[in-house]
């Protein structure tokens, strides 16, 4: 049971063509864009704060799971934190737990993993957590409970 985003004016003298000058390639033979020039990657401006409390459900094999989150946000996209799951009030008999997590935000991709147990109930498993950040400051996540068994979870901001 496993848990758990010119225009280019010129002057040309006698002698020279706007295709003598064009720095920009017009086919895919001559470069990617279909003729225009790929724009410099901008820095990366997805950056956002997952600090605090989140709170919601999961699914897996035991049913609908009440989720809280409780994350810190490091430099370098860095996240630890801690997972605990209990019963929700449609599913009775789930039994409490918590490990912590650790992961990453890139951009908006969220990744958080089991790290070590601090209650473990009976044979459950550790999980991870994936989900594409909808904004720079969600109030809400959606994503992918990634174990045997699991879909889905959803969180809101507390």
């Amino acid at each position: 049971m496993a848990l758990a985003a010119v225009v280019l004016v010129s002057s040309l003298g006698s002698g020279c063509s706007l295709e003598d000058v064009n720095p920009f390639p017009r086919s895919a033979e001559e470069g990617a864009g279909g003729g225009l020039p790929t724009p410099p990657s901008p820095p990366d401006a997805f950056v956002t704060s997952l600090n605090g409390t989140w709170e919601g459900t999961y699914t897996c094999n035991q049913g609908l799971t009440r989720l809280r989150l409780d994350l810190a946000h490091g430099t370098g996209g860095r996240i630890t934190g801690i997972l605990r799951f209990s019963a929700d009030p449609s599913n009775p008999t789930v039994p409490s737990g918590s490990f912590s997590v650790v992961g990453s935000l890139n951009g908006s991709s969220l990744e958080l993993r089991g790290d070590d147990w601090i209650v473990r109930p009976g044979v459950y498993e550790m999980v991870s957590l994936s989900a594409q950040l909808s904004s720079t400051n969600p109030d809400q996540i959606q994503g992918t409970v990634n174990g045997y068994g699991c879909s889905t979870f959803t969180v809101r901001r507390t």
